[in-house]
């Protein structure tokens, strides 16, 4: 029944459907309220988004005569961007805004054509006719649009608008040197210009004067190396301004993708690049001037010096980042760290500073990316992926086969399973030494007197490992082989898998590795019997020799680790012969010193007593260390 037809009812024929009476009276005046106001408020928001669909576009799907106009379609100037492309090393490439290129936007005319355009590129890129490149006269000038196709000719910019649809046009200047020589130069019999001759006599007549013994057939400067530097381009603000670069430089995006090009790109890449790569023949540098980089010595140019600069304090993800970089394997690598402060640090990496390095690196690798606690366990990162722990395997191998350097503190087993496929040592003294030292101590007591132990406790150290079995006298040694293989094999294995494709070539020298940890342990008789001193010693030098042995024997292991990381930049003994040399130094001078690179030692022999040489060496170590 509709409300209109419920008005016209009776009060008997209401009646039937509605007994009371108080509802006939609700229902007669809802139905009086609804026929006051017919029109409901559905009613009128379908009635507007009717009006406002016919109102968009006709039945033909043409745009209605109501919709205004594009704003841009009734300009008469557009907005357009221009950039600056020159041509070398056989290609096109962008000029970036501190070599005077850049991205300009300008507004121009619809009209405008490609001829008008090469006019105002001009006088953006080259005020004055002329830039650092040299006069706009001596190239040969074109214009591009975005995809460095030329542009024709008779086309305006608003015709271009039209066609491309692209809501701001960018056009490129291009400029090409041209060559001119074959006009101005005679050529000699070779088909060289004079003008080369020339150069090419004057260039032999210089490398004679200046290294008379050269011969004919090697004209090469034989102090130079090749070598690339990669890191911070603010580094190279502290070498010499003598520098003469025969090749140019190649810039690197990524140091996940550092590679060695054979053709090297202009220098203008560099300009928005956060690392340097240098490669090439240096030149003009005498060592002596090189007090704050790095020295060259006489290398083979066939094999480029590839230098890797660090931050202190951020080793471990830039060395990391370095290695994620496969082809750094098969480089010469040497190693320049850059101070908190943001200077060079005054070292020659002839092994201390890889030394360094990888100290630092193991340490911040252990505190960040490892479990346990003699021997530590990587545990997975959500920011570490497949390339980062087979990177992390790279620098396992490269300290082996530069220092002969391994991390001792990872669990033996680890890198048992990744090198040989199988577990040579014993995997429960290494999973004992992996818990904590109150957890060892029940767990050895189980194992000698199951029934001395305290049963809740023991339950609570097996929870605490995830065991769901209850220990018993006779099934205890076989849960903590189980439990030892979760945490030591299992659990790392995704880590285990991506060193394996790294140290599986080097299963050979990884045959003995617990023998390998146990040489690498410093020890009081080692680190004696490394030092050495000069031959002809006086009464005090041999003094103060007795006092720095009766040092040594007193340390413990991390006095000792921190003596040789003092000494020869590693906290582990590499079986480095530690020189040792007697300075005359006083008063608030008075200090040991050591360099790392040769491992040289320098002791003061102004010592009263003993106790005040072990105070000073102490001090040293701990601000060291």
């Amino acid at each position: 029944i509709d409300s209109s037809v419920v008005l016209l009812m009776t009060d008997d024929q209401l009646k039937k459907y509605l007994p009371s009476y108080d509802d006939r009276l609700a229902v007669l005046g809802y139905c009086r309220r609804k026929e006051h106001n017919p029109v409901g408020r559905k009613l009128k928001l379908f009635d507007r988004l009717r009006a406002k669909i016919k109102n968009k576009s006709d039945s033909n799907g043409h745009v209605s005569e109501r919709e205004p106009p594009a704003r841009n379609a009734q300009k008469n100037v557009r907005k357009v961007e221009i950039g600056w492309m020159h041509f070398r090393e056989g290609k096109f490439l962008q000029v970036r805004t501190k070599k005077g290129g850049g991205t300009r936007k300008i507004s121009v005319s619809k009209d405008c054509t490609k001829s008008e355009l090469i006019a105002k590129a001009k006088d953006l890129f080259f005020p004055g006719q002329k830039n650092a490149e040299g006069s706009i006269t001596d190239f040969a000038v074109d214009m591009t649009d975005f995809q460095q196709h030329s542009v024709d000719d008779k086309i305006t910019v608003g015709e271009l608008y039209e066609q491309i649809k692209l809501p701001l046009l960018r056009f490129y200047l291009t400029t090409k040197r041209e060559d001119r020589s074959s006009d101005t130069e005679p050529e000699n019999s070779s088909g060289s210009t004079s003008q080369e001759c020339e150069s090419r006599q004057d260039l032999q007549s210089s490398t004679l004067w200046d290294s008379p013994n050269t011969p004919m057939n090697e004209p090469e400067n034989p102090n130079t190396v090749d070598f690339i530097y990669v890191g911070s381009s603010s580094v190279l603000s502290n070498t010499s301004s003598d520098v003469s670069l025969v090749y140019t430089t190649i810039s690197m995006t990524d140091l996940s993708s550092v590679q060695e090009l054979d053709a090297a790109i202009d220098v203008d890449v560099l300009d928005n690049s956060d690392t340097v790569t240098i490669t090439g023949q240096v030149s003009g540098i005498e060592t002596s001037s090189l007090d704050d980089t790095l020295p060259l010595f006489n290398e083979s140019r066939e094999t480029a010096k590839k230098i890797l600069v660090l931050h202190r304090g951020q080793i471990l993800k830039e060395l990391i980042a370095h290695f994620c970089d496969e082809s750094v394997m098969r480089d010469n690598v040497s190693i320049q760290v850059i101070l908190p402060d943001g200077k060079l640090e005054k070292a020659v990496d002839e092994g201390g500073v890889l030394r360094d390095v990888l100290s630092e690196f193991w340490h911040d690798f252990y505190e960040q990316c490892t479990l346990g606690n003699d021997f530590k366990v990587p545990y997975l990162r959500h920011d570490f992926g497949q390339q980062q722990w087979e990177s992390i395997g790279r620098i396992i191998a490269f300290g082996w086969h530069k220092e002969k350097y391994l991390p001792v503190k990872l669990a033996p087993v680890i890198l048992e399973q990744a090198a040989l496929g199988c577990v040579k040592s014993g995997l429960v003294d290494s999973f004992l030494r992996y818990v904590t030292e109150s957890d060892r101590i029940i767990f050895k007591s189980c194992r000698s007197d199951f029934e001395s132990v305290d049963q809740e406790e023991l339950l609570e150290v097996m929870d605490l490992h995830c065991c769901r079995r209850v220990p018993t006298a006779n099934s205890f040694e076989q849960l903590l082989e189980e439990l030892a293989h979760q945490k030591l094999i299992q659990e790392p294995a995704f880590v285990i898998k991506q060193w394996s494709k790294v140290l599986a070539p080097m299963r050979s020298e990884f045959e003995d590795i617990t023998a390998a940890y146990e040489n690498l342990q410093p020890t009081s008789r080692k680190v004696m019997r490394s030092i050495t001193y000069q031959v002809s010693m006086h009464d005090q030098e041999k003094q103060i020799g007795k006092y720095l042995s009766t040092f040594l024997r007193e340390c413990d292991p991390k006095h000792l680790s921190h003596f040789l990381s003092f000494c020869t930049g590693s906290d582990l003994f590499l079986d480095k012969s530690i020189s040792v040399s007697f300075t005359q130094m006083q008063g608030l001078q008075r200090r040991p010193v050591a360099h790392t690179c040769g491992c040289y030692l320098e002791l003061p022999i102004n010592y009263d007593s003993y106790p005040d040489f072990r105070h000073e060496m102490n001090k040293v170590l701990e601000s060291n260390g």
